[in-house]
């Protein structure tokens, strides 16, 4: 089949085109490099250097007649969106109406497109599933739903298929720190750099880590599966960030890394844990990489050999050690 992916060289992307590749697709990179080295996109795909911002895209798209189109480019900085809503609202909504218009031109193109956690706010259910309403807090998360809902419109009025995936905090080797949910991403460079490790607020704040390789996974499946329906893609196990914490010290072994709590930021949620049962049902696919085995290899891969976990139960939940402690 032949793929399009926007933002084809981010740290999903990128990887989701060397995947596809793998399978024999055939795959089109469309990016404007604002974010992320060309050197990231897999030698084989083909790569054309442009913002999805571009009037061109829709006509692009309808040239290429491909099969399916991933739209992963977004303005994902959440801080950014609060200072600046229109650049935030051009990208990801107006971005995402191009990219619809040239799926709705070639027909019986599917698009896939990659969505968040953040559409939700901070609700107080402790476990989200994809029938709960959302309640957006920030710019990106407004302008990701309403790129949702434009969405599911294309298809209403214009027949043009689709899936979208929510994802929750995604993490792996080569993620850059910066845009949404890249906490680990920004301990490894703190601790590359030998410097504390930064906690907003007292570490309570729950999240939901999901392995960049089974995000991969989902999306390639929703490649014939999941029409016309919205999926949650996370682990649906809980850590909190001093569980983060902790477990990156067993991981290093030695001593703990020094730790500095900092205000809790307003646009960060207190919990946000991901239900995955219906894209289990749908898609047939279940999260592959415990986050304990996961955590290690991107330490390992960003910083070198790492010690044993102490947290690595067969569910993916947490054993505790008492002997390990924090500053």
């Amino acid at each position: 089949m032949k793929i399009v992916i926007t933002g084809g060289a981010g740290f999903i992307g990128s990887r989701l085109a060397a995947a596809l590749i793998d399978e024999g697709h055939e795959v089109l990179v469309l990016d404007d490099l604002s974010s992320c080295p060309p050197g990231a996109i897999p030698v084989n795909a083909r790569f054309k250097q442009i913002s999805v911002c571009d009037s061109d895209i829709p006509r692009l798209i309808e040239q290429e007649l491909p099969g399916a189109v991933f739209h992963l480019a977004a303005q994902a900085d959440i801080s950014r969106s609060l200072i600046d809503p229109v650049a935030d609202l051009t990208t990801n909504v107006i971005g995402t109406l191009q990219v619809l218009d040239g799926c709705r031109r070639v027909h019986g193109c599917k698009i896939i497109f990659i969505s968040t956690a953040a559409v939700f706010g901070d609700l107080n259910p402790f476990i989200l599933t994809e029938e709960m309403s959302v309640k957006p807090a920030t710019p990106y998360a407004l302008s990701k739903r309403i790129a949702e809902r434009y969405t599911e419109w294309f298809y209403r009025i214009h027949g043009v298929p689709f899936t979208i995936l929510r994802l929750s905090n995604v993490y792996g080797a080569g993620q850059k720190p910066g845009g949404e949910g890249g906490v680990i991403a920004f301990f490894m460079e703190q601790l590359r750099l030998g410097e504390p490790l930064v906690i907003h607020g007292d570490g309570s704040q729950v999240r939901d880590f999901i392995h960049v390789k089974d995000v991969v996974h989902a999306c390639m499946l929703a490649l014939g599966k999941g029409n016309q329906e919205t999926l949650h893609i996370g682990s649906g196990v809980p850590w909190s960030i001093i569980d983060l914490v902790r477990e990156l010290a067993a991981i290093r072994g030695g001593a703990p890394p020094e730790t500095i709590y900092a205000e809790k930021r307003s646009v960060d949620s207190l919990r946000s844990l991901f239900n995955p049962d219906k894209a289990s049902l749908v898609l047939g696919w279940k999260p592959g990489i415990r986050f304990a085995e996961g955590l290690r290899a991107t330490y390992e891969d960003e910083l070198g050999a790492a010690g044993v976990s102490f947290i690595d139960s067969e569910d993916g939940t947490k054993d505790t050690d008492e002997d390990l402690t924090l500053p």
